[in-house]
């Protein structure tokens, strides 16, 4: 058996990042970056009209105010009263004199503020945006910028389309990921590996909130959309995240209505008609990336019975139970074998997770919501998928699945009857 690699759980991995990204005191454009970077908006409004007065304050306001609705506008809840707030920022900051010698700087160095200030921006007219534009690309070329600060400085940059901006490749990684999975930025899958190392590699405090609440999206999109070559242990979760991407899988199970190619010898339909062959698909889908599963091994003995299980993952100290769902089977019967499952294999101290995955040939989507939802209160069940047969997956007239009566055995295997 290949042991699973030592190291970090995911789970652990991202409480480390939540608990960095976690703003304290007073630091509104801290708060409204981070609420507009993980998609917690709650905060954004109230953030929106304190910076909206303070601009109303020729000696109080600042680019910050100005970044702080840009936030706001972005995270579509500005509200519509303070639209003209944000336009008038914007211009004030567009009339303002900027990089002159002697000054000390403020937008030009201040990546979180010239973020907003660009989210801001976006629609606001020709002169306006080309005085800002330009700082931007001024700005994403500075040198002794911070990695994470150049990184916000040339996204901006990018959001605002300026010319003689820096390749995205000046940016962090994670920077890269994140403001890919806000839709501002095309998606760069190079980006993905170095990310994830920085992720996982990020020290309490390194970056300070910004930098950890940009890792954390970046970490979480990542995680959304793959299982990576971890340096952390793989989890139930990532079982659960597998076996509820299998119905995407389905859409290029091949069902052909015609040969695909001339020398073929006809069409071919790959017909799923029992719980067999949901579990072939399955250790289909889970073999390469669990590397200790096991299919149809037996738990201990429990007064009479010998429980045998469809699947498991010892490491994980997981089963997973494959139910085939026909026309006419009662949803209550289904909940009643999971429930079975649960007792028998929770009597084993071996095993303490158990996730059903059931396919509904009847297509009853309507129950579905309640058999996961009465299958999730069970001990060992933190989550189960139900999915529909495939539309595509018509079985043509007299030819629909039969019932199994039996469980022959060939070569110690158990099979389907024919």
């Amino acid at each position: 058996m290949v042991p699973v690699s030592e190291g970090p759980t995911i789970a652990a991995i991202r409480a480390s990042l939540v608990s960095a990204a976690r703003v304290d005191g007073e630091t509104p454009l801290l708060l409204a970056f981070r609420s507009f970077m993980l998609g917690e908006h709650g905060p954004l409004a109230a953030l929106a009209t304190d910076a909206s007065e303070a601009l109303a304050s020729p000696g109080a306001r600042s680019a910050a105010h100005v970044a702080v609705l840009g936030y706001a506008a972005a995270a579509h809840v500005l509200a519509g009263s303070l639209v003209p707030a944000l336009a008038d920022g914007i211009v004030w900051l567009s009339e303002r004199p900027w990089n002159r010698p002697l000054r000390e700087a403020t937008l030009e160095v201040d990546g979180l503020s010239m973020l907003g200030v660009a989210l801001g921006a976006r629609g606001s007219d020709g002169s306006a945006l080309a005085t800002l534009t330009a700082l931007a690309a001024a700005s994403a070329g500075r040198p002794n910028l911070s990695d994470f600060n150049l990184s916000l400085m040339v996204a901006a940059a990018h959001i605002l389309s300026a010319p003689g901006r820096p390749d995205l490749s000046a940016m962090l990684p994670e920077a890269r990921v994140a403001f890919a999975d806000l839709g501002l930025m095309p998606r760069d899958e190079g980006s993905g590996p170095p990310a994830w190392r920085n992720a996982v590699r990020l020290a309490p405090g390194e970056g300070g909130t910004g930098r950890a609440a940009l890792t954390l999206r970046a970490f979480d999109a990542l995680c959304e959309r793959n299982i990576p070559a971890r340096l952390g242990r793989l989890e139930v979760e990532d079982v659960v995240r597998v076996l509820k991407g299998v119905e995407r899988s389905m859409q290029e199970w091949t069902w052909e209505d015609r040969s695909p190619t001339p020398k073929s010898a006809g069409p071919v339909k790959w017909q799923v008609r029992n719980e067999y062959h949901v579990q072939n698909l399955l250790w289909a889908v889970l073999a390469p990336l669990f590397p200790d599963l096991c299919r149809e091994e037996y738990t201990s003995p429990v007064g009479h019975k010998n429980p045998r299980m469809d699947l498991t993952i010892p490491s994980l100290k997981l089963v997973i139970e494959a139910k085939f769902m026909r026309p006419g089977k009662s949803f209550a019967d289904i909940q009643e074998e999971v429930s079975a499952d649960n007792t028998l294999y929770g009597a084993d101290p071996k095993w303490e997770v158990l996730i059903p995955f059931v396919w509904d040939d009847s297509r009853r989507s309507e129950h579905h919501a309640t058999l996961i939802e009465g299958m999730r209160r069970m001990s060992m069940v933190p989550d189960a998928i139900v999915m529909s047969r495939p539309g595509k997956m018509d079985v043509p007239e007299g030819e629909a699945p039969r019932p199994i009566r039996g469980k022959p055995v060939t070569n110690g295997r158990r099979r389907p009857a024919s």
